[in-house]
C-alpha cells in the first residue's frame, strides 16, 4: 500500500542560471516554490510560472522546510543567511554554492548555529 503525499514546499534563494533552473524543476514537479533574489526582477518569470516571491530572506526561509541556496560564493551565502534572523531554525539548508571544503564547513557552522540542518551538494576532488 502506498501513501500519497503532496510535494513538499521548497524555497530557492539565488536565481542565477542554476537557481532558476532548480526553481523551474521544483515547479514542474508540483512543489510549492518560494523564490528570493537580491535583484527581485530575476524572480518575475518564475512568479509568472507559479512561484511565490518572498520580499525578504526571512520570509523566503520561513515559507518552506527545505531551503536551497545557490549564490555567487560563500561570502554571499553568509551575507544572505545573516539577514535570515531566527527563520533558519528547524529548516534544512541545501547549499549548492561553489567553493572550497573550508567554505562549506564555515557555512555549515553558521547554519547549525542558527538551528538548521545543513547539506552541501558540492563535491571536491580527492587529494592526490
Amino acid at each position: 500500500m502506498s501513501k500519497h503525499t503532496d510535494p513538499a514546499p521548497v524555497t530557492v534563494i539565488g536565481l542565477g542560471s542554476m537557481g532558476s533552473a532548480l526553481a523551474r524543476a521544483f515547479l514542474r514537479g508540483g512543489h510549492p516554490t518560494t523564490v528570493w533574489n537580491r535583484s527581485a526582477a530575476k524572480a518575475d518569470g518564475l512568479v509568472a510560472d507559479g512561484a511565490a516571491r518572498a520580499a525578504t530572506v526571512g520570509e523566503a526561509v520561513s515559507a518552506s522546510p527545505v531551503v536551497v541556496i545557490c549564490v555567487l560564493d560563500h561570502a554571499a551565502v553568509r551575507r544572505v543567511l545573516n539577514t535570515a534572523g531566527d527563520s533558519l531554525t528547524g529548516r534544512v539548508l541545501v547549499d549548492l554554492t561553489s567553493g572550497t571544503p573550508d567554505d562549506a564547513r564555515d557555512t555549515s557552522a553558521l547554519a547549525v548555529q542558527r538551528g538548521a540542518d545543513f547539506s552541501t551538494g558540492r563535491s571536491w576532488p580527492s587529494p592526490r
